[in-house]
Formats: C-alpha cells, sequence, structure tokens
C-alpha cells in the first residue's frame, strides 16, 4: 500500500481478513490399521488410491507368517480397497506388527561391491528393502555405467529396480539415472540422497553404508535381494499399540483397526471365529484427543452353520450393553463382496472400511450432520450379507447400539444403523458427535488469529464473527435445528465471560450453544379409518 496517492489514477489494493473461518480441505480422514505383507511399520502412510497401497503395503493374496507355512489372511487391504469402492479419496495406513524387536522380522538387502581392489572394502553400498518381510526377496536390481569422471576414478551409473509381478515375471519398476557414490561430480547425484529422498526417491529400496574409497561400482544384471524374514503376525495387543499411532495425526480421524483370521482356509468353516483376530480400540488409547471417531471390526466372522440367533448372541456378548461411548461406533453383519482378485467369487469382509468410505462420501455430498445410515447410505461394492437376521433380532441389536447393514429392496446393501457406543443423550447418534468434531476443529482453526491479540472488545468481536461464520453457513444446510438461527444457536463473548481476573490471567472465553439434530430413527405411520360420516350400505338383490 502507498503512503501518499500523488500520481492520478486508479489504484488496486488487497485486504484479507485475520480471522478466515473457511476450514479448507477435506474434513475428516480415514486411518486403517492391520497386518500387511510389506511397508512401514507403526508408521502412518498416505495413500490417495488403491495403487498407492498396492505399490507400498501390496494386494490381497495371503501371506505366509514366520516359522510356519500357515497363510494367515488379513483384512486391511479389502478394507482400504472398500473405502475408495464407497467414496473415501485418501487414507493413512498403519502396518501393525509386535512390538517386541525379536518378532519384527528383517529386510532382504544385497551388496553392491566396487572394482577398485586397492581400497580398504570391497563394498561400495548396500540396498536394503524398504521393509521388512520375504516379499523383499523378490526384488532384483540392474546397475549400468554410464559414464566416467575427467579423472577415470568415479563411474557414473544407472540403478534399476525390479519386482516379480503376480504373472512370476520380473518387471522394472523404478530408474535412477546420473548417480555416483560420492556425488562429488558436476552434473551427478549422490546414490543415497537420490534414492533414500522421501519424497521423489525409491518406493521399494533404501541405501545404506555408503563407501566413497569404492567410486566404481560394478555392473550387474538382475541381482536378487536375499535375507528377508516377516515378522510375525500382532496379536490383539499389538493392533491396538500400533492404533496409538494415528495419534501422531492432525485433524479429525476416522480409525479403523483391520483383523485377520490366524489360517486362510477356515474362511469359512465352523470354527472360523476361533481363527478371528480383532480387537475393540477405546477412544482412551489417543489420550485426550476429542477428533477421533473410531469405528470397531468388532464383530467375529460367523462360523458355518451357526443360526442368526446364536451369531446375534454372541456379538452381544463380546461387546457388551453400555460399555462404550460416543467417540465409537460398531456395526455387523460381515459384507459379501466380489473378490477383487478372483474373479467370480465372493468373500465375507468386515464392514469398517466400507462404511467409513461411505461416510466420506456423504461428509462430501451432504455434511457431516446427515447420519451416515438409510436409504443415502448405500455400500457400493456390497452384493449382499453375511447373515440376515430377523426383525426380532435386528431390535435386540439396535437396542444395544450395535448398527446393522442390510439388505433394502430397490437400494441395495444399506446401513440401517446410526448410533455410536454410547445408550443415552444426544450424542449417542453418530451424526450428532461428529458434527460436535467439526464445530470444535472448525473453531479451532478459525480462532488461531486470537492467540496474543490485545484481550478487549475489539478481539471479542472478531472471535463472535469467526464462530458466526462457521455456524450460520452449518445451520442454513440443516446442520443444526431451529426456524431462525437465534433458535440454533448462540455465541457468547463479552465482558460478562472476560472480567478483569480473566484477562489478566491471559485467557479469553467464549460461549457457544448449538441445538443439534436428532435423525428420523423410527417413522411411525398411524392409519385408522377415516369416512367422512357417511355410511356403506350393502344391496342385497332381491331372489
Amino acid at each position: 500500500m502507498p503512503l501518499t496517492y500523488r500520481r492520478p489514477g486508479v489504484y488496486l489494493e488487497e485486504s484479507l481478513l485475520i480471522n478466515p473461518s473457511t476450514v479448507s480441505g477435506a474434513f475428516t480422514v480415514a486411518c486403517f490399521v492391520g497386518a500387511a505383507a510389506r511397508g512401514q511399520i507403526n508408521e502412518p502412510v498416505l495413500c490417495e488410491s488403491w495403487s498407492d497401497y498396492v505399490n507400498q503395503f501390496g494386494g490381497f493374496d495371503p501371506f505366509v507368517t514366520t516359522g510356519s507355512t500357515t497363510k494367515a489372511l488379513s483384512y486391511l487391504p479389502f478394507a482400504v480397497y472398500s473405502f475408495f469402492q464407497n467414496g473415501g479419496r485418501f487414507a493413512w495406513i498403519i502396518r501393525a506388527v509386535p512390538s517386541a524387536q525379536a518378532d519384527a522380522g528383517e529386510a532382504a538387502s544385497i551388496t553392491v561391491n566396487g572394482s577398485d581392489t586397492g581400497a580398504t572394502s570391497l563394498k561400495s553400498f548396500d540396498l536394503v528393502a524398504r521393509s521388512v518381510g520375504t516379499w523383499g526377496d523378490t526384488l532384483q536390481y540392474n546397475l549400468k555405467t554410464q559414464g566416467q569422471s575427467s579423472d577415470g576414478n568415479t563411474d557414473i551409473f544407472a540403478l534399476q529396480v525390479m519386482i516379480k509381478n503376480a504373472e512370476g515375471q520380473y518387471e522394472v519398476v523404478e530408474t535412477f539415472t546420473g548417480l555416483t557414490v560420492s556425488g562429488d561430480v558436476g552434473g551427478t547425484r549422490k546414490v543415497d540422497s537420490v534414492i533414500n529422498d522421501a519424497a521423489t526417491g525409491s518406493q521399494f529400496i533404501f541405501v545404506t553404508n555408503v563407501n566413497v574409497e569404492q567410486l566404481q561400482p560394478e555392473e550387474a544384471t538382475s541381482v536378487p535381494f536375499t535375507g528377508g524374514v516377516d515378522p510375525k503376525l500382532p496379536d490383539a495387543s499389538a493392533l491396538t499399540a500400533s492404533a496409538e499411532m494415528a495419534g501422531k495425526l492432525e485433524g479429525p480421524i476416522n480409525i479403523n483397526v483391520c483383523g485377520y483370521l490366524t489360517d486362510a482356509a477356515a474362511a469359512d468353516t465352523p470354527d472360523a471365529a476361533s481363527k478371528w483376530i480383532g480387537t475393540t480400540v477405546a477412544p482412551t488409547v489417543f489420550g485426550d484427543r476429542q477428533d477421533i471417531f473410531i469405528i470397531n471390526d468388532s464383530a467375529a466372522p460367523r462360523p458355518a452353520g451357526t443360526s442368526s440367533s446364536a451369531y446375534k448372541t454372541s456379538i452381544q456378548t463380546a461387546l457388551g450393553f453400555g460399555l462404550g461411548d460416543s467417540y465409537s461406533a460398531s456395526y455387523t453383519p460381515w459384507l459379501l463382496v466380489p473378490h477383487p482378485s478372483h474373479i467370480g467369487q465372493t468373500i465375507a469382509i468386515p464392514p469398517g472400511g466400507a462404511v467409513i468410505g461411505m461416510m466420506a462420501r456423504i461428509d462430501s455430498t451432504v455434511g457431516v450432520f446427515r447420519a451416515p445410515a438409510g436409504v443415502i447410505a448405500g455400500l457400493s461394492n456390497a452384493v449382499g450379507v453375511q447373515t440376515r437376521f430377523t426383525d426380532t433380532e435386528l431390535g435386540d441389536l439396535n437396542a444395544n447400539n450395535i448398527n446393522v447393514v442390510r439388505s433394502l429392496v430397490g437400494n441395495g446393501i444399506c446401513v440401517m444403523g446410526g448410533r455410536t457406543r454410547k445408550t443415552y443423550g444426544t450424542d449417542k447418534y453418530i451424526n450428532a458427535r461428529r458434527t460436535l468434531i467439526y464445530i470444535k476443529e472448525a473453531l479451532r482453526r478459525s480462532t488461531q488469529f486470537a492467540v496474543f491479540e490485545n484481550n478487549d472488545q475489539r478481539l471479542w468481536s472478531a472471535l463472535r464473527m469467526s464462530a458466526e461464520r462457521i455456524l450460520r453457513p452449518l445451520w442454513s444446510a440443516g446442520g443444526l435445528k431451529g426456524a431462525s438461527s437465534q433458535q440454533a444457536y448462540y455465541i457468547r463473548c463479552d465482558e460478562t465471560l472476560n472480567n478483569p481476573s480473566v484477562i489478566a490471567s491471559g485467557e479469553v472465553h467464549m460461549e457457544v450453544g448449538v441445538a443439534l439434530q436428532y435423525p428420523a430413527e423410527f417413522v411411525i405411520i398411524r392409519i385408522t379409518q377415516y369416512d367422512q360420516g357417511t355410511f356403506a350400505n350393502e344391496i342385497i338383490p332381491a331372489a
């Protein structure tokens, strides 16, 4: 802005609000925790598509566990796939393994030797798989010399990474050119700096133990990695411990801890439930976080031959009644979906991944204030449910705050329950709890400007304005009840809340009250006779 206006003409100036209230980007992100064939351990990894997940963690096939030929079937990939199929955009993935180092497995590796026999070691550098597991033994590398430095002492080379595909053939997945061991040659890049770069480096390997005395790595073709050891499968406590890593993520999170079958062959057998390893995660594992909503896949698969009544009883026993809170929800039964990698087959999977994807879709098309249930809450990749409950059984499950997935004629497979695990209060409904999470997060983000501002009427007015810009659009969209904004919410930030002692302590207080929406969970239509005061006479013809 110029200090003075001296030249006649048009001056354009820009003035931005210091207290913006718009909460940009996606409101809630998904997080999935479970066992995987490969990938980083106990660290959240962002996946923006299904192909991202495959590159980082592998596909659907069961994987062999350490010390056994038994194949475990993890439902983590099915949950992530269902999430993207039902409208999810991006998700954080946490690969769970046992916490004990002895059970954590080992990464495959290979040493790249140099040709300088006068050096103290032949090793030029090591290549190591990005994560532990026998998947690393399917890696190979090619190294080709592209040129030399002017003094002839340093080779410039290209490195290719290959991996065995589903057909058993090796294919090149990454190529890095213009590399040197030292990085001292003009126009080249140091091999470990390039390969290990978190943003642009390799998704499959990293470089360690670089020996700058061996500047001429030997050319090689199709050299395999070796020594990969799968980690042992995480038990329920290890799954919970890995879920705690979600606490590192900022902003509201919908989290699903995916269980697995210790024996993939037991999926449709009478002892399927005994092979199921799952866990019920409580919000207390995240400390004082109040923006994490948990979708628990608590129900074990229905064993073959088990009646719907017996299965319903086992679910109620496992979950209990009145033992949860408004930051978690449970769903049943398992879904029948087309097997993504076996054409013509279906597989039963837990509903959590599809439910979180459906929630993300409703968040973006309607809003978090809409209950994620009803005909709008269809699960697009489901072709059936593993169990059809009777009306009485459905009532028992709903009374225990267990949300049931059902087949609705003309609407497909839909979630027909919108309750949290809390059994009383407004926030026993999912949309009420998630609306409160949204309001708290929006207020937190939009009032950051107030920190260290002068604590007087001007600041109070700015805070009220910020809250107004959040609550009025929410009410206009139907997220708060009331015929007027005065009935929907109130905002207080004045001298009654901020007296001299409060101001002197460095605090500013604002009070916000909202009228949350209740979903129409039960639609009751009463039909009675109505004849408008007339009588119906029956005329009997004469014989």
